[in-house]
């Protein structure tokens, strides 16, 4: 059975390290930050820092 994107962020992100944005679209999608907010709305928690000019890094609270 397919794991639909929300899954598959929970399942990557669970380990608490941080992702870059390139990472999280390779892993997840290029809506990566559309799942984030789906998952934001069910009580999960996520950081995020800056890292370079415009690239930021992302990961689940645990």
């Amino acid at each position: 059975m397919k794991k639909n994107l929300c899954d598959r962020m929970i399942e990557l992100m669970s380990d608490g390290a941080w992702y870059s944005s390139d990472e999280l679209v390779e892993s997840i999608s290029h809506r990566f930050s559309a799942t984030m907010h789906l998952l934001r709305k069910e009580g999960y928690e996520f950081e995020k820092r800056r890292i370079e000019g415009q690239k930021h890094e992302y990961r689940l609270v645990i």
